[in-house]
């Protein structure tokens, strides 16, 4: 199998979650794509050379390599992690240099996971035609990034590392999504709304499953809210601009409604204003409760004006 060339230098890029948070967690599809507006890489400095910043990510990266230590302590049969070398290199004045916002739903610590086994991890590849090997390594990225998390899917670091969109089917199969040509010169487009304040995983996932034990619930995710999900997903693939519009409405909705708690306060006011006015439409970005959440509009030059106490971004135009 082709071996990936190794890069301290590489860049690790940031990912957007399109479509599929909450759902994935109970059968739906799910679309995500790297978004390489924010990245993160390995340098290495002296210590004298290190800023405060620096030196709190190698402080950091000193943790993460004995927490990686007490989780494979012998190593996987199939996976393995040259730790004594990521110490070795810690000691002499490795960093994170990373621009990816933490706590943004953007991938911040998949890069970092991504980075680590590009640099330290066995085997490298880069043909992912098995399924076996995709299951694989999400799965072990998912360990890696339990550090930071608690829970993880692996799905940021994989998407991090192959720098690809990923397509997850109904059953869990994982694939590199074929994604439509999208005008550069287009009026519309799908973009990023920071809700100003960073959001906290965990207890809003601890609060999605702890709801799916309610019958109505779990009933109004599997009537509406994952075919709405999954009509997104193949409207986008598609390239079929007036039903993403009519089923991110739907999907917006749906939000409003049921994942209120998810939603920032911030941003409740223009979701609203979006769905009544259908000038645009507003949709959560990763598990919410801050961070961006993801818009889709005709016409982005005037939305940009409409949401001018926001920090508005491009994600590509339509």
């Amino acid at each position: 199998m082709p071996i990936m060339k190794q890069n301290q230098n590489q860049l690790f890029y940031s990912k957007i979650l399109l479509f599929g948070e909450y759902s994935l967690i109970v059968g739906s599809m799910a679309l995500s794509i790297p978004f390489h507006h924010y990245n993160g890489r390995f340098i290495r400095k002296p210590e004298w050379q290190i800023a405060e910043g620096g030196k709190q990510s190698n402080f950091q990266l000193d943790k993460y390599a004995a927490y990686l230590e007490k989780m494979f302590p012998g190593n996987d049969r199939q996976y393995s992690l040259d730790l004594e070398k990521f110490r070795n290199d810690i000691s002499r004045g490795l960093v994170f240099q990373s621009n990816i916002p933490q706590q943004y739903g953007l991938g911040s610590s998949g890069a970092l996971v991504a980075a680590v086994y590009s640099n330290y991890g066995r085997p490298q590849w880069s043909d992912f035609s098995d399924q076996k090997r995709f299951s694989g390594f999400k799965e072990f990225f998912a360990k890696m990034e339990s550090f930071f998390h608690g829970r993880s899917s692996g799905l940021d670091p994989l998407i991090s590392y192959l720098n690809k969109p990923l397509l997850i089917g109904e059953s869990g199969e994982i694939s590199i999504a074929e994604l439509p040509y999208w005008h550069k010169n287009g009026s519309g487009a799908l973009f990023l709304v920071d809700s100003g304040s960073p959001g906290e995983t965990q207890p809003l996932v601890d609060r999605f499953m702890e709801n799916c034990k309610d019958d109505d619930f779990l009933h109004g995710l599997q009537t509406v809210y994952i075919p709405a999900v999954n009509a997104c997903i193949n409207a986008y693939k598609s390239n079929s601009v007036d039903n993403l519009y009519s089923k991110m409405a739907l999907l917006s909705k749906y939000q409003l409604e049921n994942f209120n708690p998810m939603i920032q306060q911030s941003v409740k006011k223009i979701w609203q204003q979006g769905l009544e006015s259908g000038k645009f439409i507003l949709k959560l970005c990763g598990s919410g409760g801050g961070g961006m959440v993801i818009g889709l509009t005709r016409d982005f030059e005037k939305v940009k004006n409409e949401l001018e106490k926001f920090p508005v971004m491009e994600i590509h135009r339509i």
